[in-house]
Parts: structure tokens; C-alpha cells; sequence
């Protein structure tokens, strides 16, 4: 999460420096810069939240099967080992705290309602921070002088600041799309080291 805090107040600081230098629009009054960058910020940080809202009330029935967005393809992987995911997971901030269940690691990987548990919550996951991404351009349409013309915020400010959003927000999708495959690895082991468990103990009775 520090790292993520760096990253914005980094990115907010060099856009109102840029604005404040080279934009003419209100070279004269330079601070509405630092207002327009701080308030879009928090806007964008708000939609985030109000699409993870929405997402969170979805029924369950939507999350279960391993297809579309939650299905993680070979060269998904091979994208994802390329970007060198594994080395950098464990500096994307989790958010587990939330919704009661972290998913940093695998507490207990025996127990199939746990992981069945942990599948679930990824990708629920999956969608919020995917969904997000196109919903981050949406403050690009709050500059209402770009339409008459009068404006250039939309692609000096709103714009480089829903690059970042998107950025920040789809890399923690990259990292649950990429743990996906061995969770449900380990669920499927699991269920076949359950079933020959049983096999040897209907084989015990018979004898």
C-alpha cells in the first residue's frame, strides 16, 4: 500500500508541476491546477470503489466457472511469467481486509472450502479490477469546457491520471489471474486425494 501511496502522490506532483509550467490555460492561476489534479484523484479513487461496490452484491453464481475473464490461458501465463509477476506480487497491496478474507497467501491448502473460498474471492477480484480500468476514463468527461472547446484538462490532467488508475488497478488482477491456475490445481488434488481416500477405505470394509 506505501508503495502504491508514493506512486499517486509521485504522479499527482509531476502532473500539477507540468500544468503549472507548460499548460497556458491558467498560467495565471497555477493552483487550480493542484485543485483539478487532487479532485479528479479522489473522484477516480471513488468510481474504483462504487464499481468494487457493485461487483461485491453480484450473486456468487456469476464467479463460479472458469471461463471469460476468469480464465487464465497459456499465453496469459507466459505474459505474465514475462512481466516477471512472481517477482513483484508481493508489493501489489491485497485488500483482503475488506471482505474478511486475504488472499496473499494459502493459509490452509488441504481444506477445499477454504480454497474453494479463495478461488471465489479471486475473482470476484478479477472483475473489480478489471471493470475498473475502462471505468477510470470516465473522468475525462467531467472537463465540460472541452466540449465548447475552452479546455485542455481532459488531456493534461484527467487523462494521465486515469492511465495511472488503470495501471495500478489491473496489476493486481495480473497477480490473482496468475495464482488462479494452481488454486484450482490444488482444489482438483484435493477432491482426488479425497476420492482415493475413500476408495481405500471402502476397500478396508470389503476385506
Amino acid at each position: 500500500m506505501i508503495l502504491y501511496l508514493i506512486i499517486i502522490l509521485v504522479s499527482m506532483a509531476i502532473t500539477i508541476t507540468l500544468n503549472s509550467l507548460f499548460n497556458p490555460l491558467y498560467h495565471d492561476k497555477w493552483w487550480l491546477y493542484i485543485i483539478f489534479t487532487v479532485a479528479l484523484t479522489v473522484i477516480v479513487i471513488l468510481i474504483d470503489a462504487l464499481v468494487a461496490i457493485a461487483i461485491r452484491k453480484m450473486p456468487e453464481k456469476h464467479f463460479q466457472k472458469d471461463e471469460g475473464i476468469f480464465k487464465t490461458t497459456e499465453k496469459e501465463m507466459k505474459l505474465y511469467n514475462f512481466l516477471g509477476v512472481q517477482k513483484w506480487k508481493d508489493y501489489i497491496p491485497e485488500l483482503g481486509s475488506f471482505t474478511g478474507f486475504h488472499k496473499n497467501h494459502v493459509a490452509s491448502p488441504f481444506d477445499n472450502e477454504y480454497i474453494g473460498r479463495f478461488i471465489l474471492e479471486a475473482r470476484y477480484g478479477i472483475a473489480i479490477h478489471f471493470y475498473s480500468v475502462p471505468t477510470s476514463f470516465l473522468i475525462i468527461l467531467l472537463d465540460w469546457k472541452m466540449y465548447l472547446d475552452q479546455s485542455n484538462i481532459w488531456l493534461t490532467i484527467a487523462l494521465p491520471i486515469a492511465v495511472i488508475n488503470a495501471i495500478l488497478i489491473v496489476l493486481p488482477a495480473f497477480v490473482l489471474k496468475h495464482n488462479l491456475p494452481r488454486l484450482l490445481r490444488i482444489y482438483n488434488n484435493n477432491i482426488d486425494l479425497q476420492r482415493r481416500k475413500a476408495e481405500r477405505e471402502a476397500r478396508k470394509k470389503e476385506i
